[in-house]
């Protein structure tokens, strides 16, 4: 929500989408184990049913943690 009101006020979005990933990440002093997706790093990842900086509306679809889906929309 915050990155999608800094965008709605003139921030880039890609700068908005690196702020809730590798920037928090490496000011929380973990940017060397998650943050971006690189060959090394945990690999947790949220894929949305679309663009959650620029859509309040989009919802997660499908949630995966340490390569394991976890979450599936419709998944009971």
């Amino acid at each position: 929500l915050c990155a999608g009101l800094a965008v709605r006020h003139g921030l880039p979005e890609e700068e908005a989408w690196k702020a809730i990933t590798i920037y928090s990440a490496t000011y929380t002093g973990i940017g060397e184990r998650v943050g971006s997706l690189e060959v090394g790093k945990d690999a947790d990842v949220v894929i949305w049913n679309g663009n959650p900086v620029t859509d309040i509306t989009a919802t997660v679809y499908r949630t995966i943690v340490d390569g394991n889906v976890v979450y599936c929309q419709g998944d009971k």
